[in-house]
């Protein structure tokens, strides 16, 4: 019975999800349906209103900039000297052709600096005299040609200085969605005449695309008018007839709000409608937002629904204990993420999770001999990478030694013959001082000093042997003799440029530079030679295992997998030569002092 218990205490994960699942939902479900059916419904309802009366103040706040930027541009234009001279000149010196054309050119590049308004399609000018009067084009116009039209008879008896209307109003065959903006072009003796107007043709889709953005629900729509009850602007959807904006004008002017009016129970059509009435300052347009009550009722009407089919979906599905279950199955996945995330930081010294028999304890088992086997491959691939280190130092030390001390001796016994004690005594004292660096104490690590010093004896040997033809050159500055580097780092380097490069050319002399800074905590040394270089295919070859022993390749690759080995993959070497001009070798490896 016991065992029985035990065993249906432990189900399986997905049991204990799905109960967890139920618990989360029920609660938040039956909170979420009790608070929306007393208060969500009223809350959903004044937000609504809210974010329909901020949409149209900042509709309302847009145009008034754009109607503001197309009114400046005419202002400009109204009060310019050359164009209020040009609609009172004198029109008969313009019967000459060339006279008109030169005055009508220079009127039209006037016009045109000020068309940096992108929502300006076309400027005209109706002028009393001057150009129009001599020869009237599609800029310049007459004033009398439209003396007796509705719109001009309007305008020039209204106080106003600038009239916002439909294109219709003035060409009866125009897009019914552009707007014409008038501008009085005043007398300049009295500013209560004036002796010509500004039109500004405004794009169809200037006034459009912000009334558009007003738009929040499906069936709302925005529109503009003017204090004549004209629709000079509508958002896309706006089927209402005329005598709705006749209307809404009316009602807009008979209140005494000032400059807004409000209504959340307007009818349209027998339904309620939210309408909302701006007056865009100095202007003579308003600009109304209508908001059927049904766009605003329906969002809260199918969260609603959708609530209660998800709750009453869920209900049955509810356990009493799951609420227990989904605590025993998440408590062990806690404590398992726990040693993850040690382990992540490379923790491995870590004592076994306890095992149960489910999924979570297969997982935990799995776990364990993961970090168990981890743990024990990198303690093995540590003491590989010494001994392969090590290994590799020997390998360098037994494949120089023998070659450089044979071609030594040589030497000794040539000058033996050739020379006097004091040059054998010299370059046997060379050679004490090369071996002692190499040896260094058995020291795997030297400064940068006992380094320099190496490969200058070196140098210093190679020269009794080929008769003081190459030139050695630091440009190391002495803060950084302390730094350690892996020992015999630079005498393969020197050995690959004298005899695979000075000693190639045909004067078999040369120059060697070694130079040294540090950058972004990594120590930097450069070897630079002025022999014959190398080219692209001996370049890639030198650093693979397959170069052959003649290029140097095997010391170079033992230098290359040394640093690597002692510092990571992101240190080594980087050859730069060219045939003819030389080879510069970089190595790379941080920056680290003797005590």
């Amino acid at each position: 019975m016991r065992r029985k218990l035990k065993r249906s205490f432990y189900l399986s994960i997905r049991y204990k999800l799905f109960a967890i699942f139920v618990l989360v939902i029920l609660i938040p479900f039956l909170l979420l349906l009790f608070i929306h059916i007393s208060l969500t419904q009223k809350e959903n309802k004044e937000a609504a209103e809210y974010s329909s009366r901020k949409m149209l103040d900042e509709t309302r706040a847009y145009l008034e900039y754009k109607s503001e930027a197309i009114s400046e541009v005419l202002n400009f234009i109204a009060f310019n000297e050359l164009v209020k001279n040009a609609v009172t000149a004198d029109s008969a010196p313009y019967e000459d052709i060339d006279t008109w054309h030169m005055d009508a050119l220079q009127l039209s590049r006037l016009i045109n600096q000020f068309r940096y308004n992108d929502d300006i399609q076309a400027i005209q000018i109706y002028m009393k005299k001057g150009l129009a009067e001599a020869t009237e084009n599609a800029d310049f116009l007459r004033i009398k040609e439209v003396e007796d039209k509705p719109w001009y008879v309007r305008f020039a008896a209204s106080k106003a200085v600038v009239a916002w209307l439909p294109s219709t109003d003035l060409e009866p065959d125009a897009d019914p969605r552009e707007l014409t903006v008038l501008r009085k072009i005043p007398n300049d003796h009295d500013v209560r005449q004036f002796d010509g107007i500004v039109r500004a043709r405004v794009k169809q889709t200037a006034m459009e695309s912000v009334l558009n953005h007003a738009i929040l629900t499906p069936n709302a729509v925005a529109f503009l008018f003017n204090e004549e009850g004209e629709l000079i602007g509508s958002s896309e959807g706006f089927e209402y007839p005329d005598e709705l904006v006749g209307q809404v004008n009316a009602l807009f002017a008979d209140s005494d709000a000032g400059d807004s009016y409000d209504n959340d129970n307007y009818p349209i059509g027998g339904n309620r409608h939210l309408l909302g009435v701006q007056a865009i300052p100095h202007t003579d347009m308003k600009v109304a937002l209508t908001v059927p009550y049904t766009d605003i009722l329906q969002s809260t009407v199918k969260a609603r629904n959708r609530i209660v089919t998800i709750f009453l979906f869920v209900v049955p599905f509810m356990l009493p204990l799951s609420y227990l279950v989904a605590e025993s199955a998440t408590k062990r996945i806690r404590r398992l993420i726990v040693h993850v995330r040690k382990v992540k930081h490379g923790n491995f010294q870590l004592a076994p999770l306890p095992v149960n028999e489910d999924e979570i304890g297969e997982l935990t088992h799995n776990f364990n001999t993961m970090v168990q086997n981890i743990s024990g491959l990198i303690e093995e691939k540590s003491s590989l990478g010494r001994e392969v280190k090590n290994k590799e130092l020997k390998a360098l030390q037994a494949q120089i030694n023998p070659h450089f001390l044979y071609n030594t001796l040589d030497l000794i016994n040539v000058m033996a013959i050739e020379s006097d004690a004091r040059d054998i005594k010299r370059v046997v004292d060379e050679l004490a001082v090369f071996y002692k660096l190499s040896l260094s104490n058995g020291k795997e690590y030297v400064t940068l000093e006992s380094e320099l010093k190496h490969i200058e004896a070196y140098v210093r040997i190679q020269n009794m042997r080929f008769g003081d033809g190459v030139r050695l050159e630091f440009e190391v500055s002495r803060d950084l003799y302390d730094c350690l580097l892996p020992k015999i780092l630079l005498q393969p380097l020197l050995e690959n440029a004298i005899l695979h490069g000075i000693m190639e050319k045909d004067s078999e002399e040369g120059d060697i530079r070694v130079s040294a800074w540090t950058d972004k905590g990594d120590l930097l040394i450069e070897v630079a030679d002025n022999g014959v270089g190398m080219d692209e295919e001996q370049l890639e070859a030198i650093l693979k295992p397959a170069a052959k022993a003649d290029l140097g390749g095997y010391g170079v690759r033992n230098i290359e997998e040394r640093l690597q080995l002692s510092y990571g993959l992101q240190y080594g070497l980087k050859y730069d030569s060219a045939p003819g001009e030389g080879t510069r070798v970089l190595l790379r490896l941080p920056e680290r002092r003797a005590e």
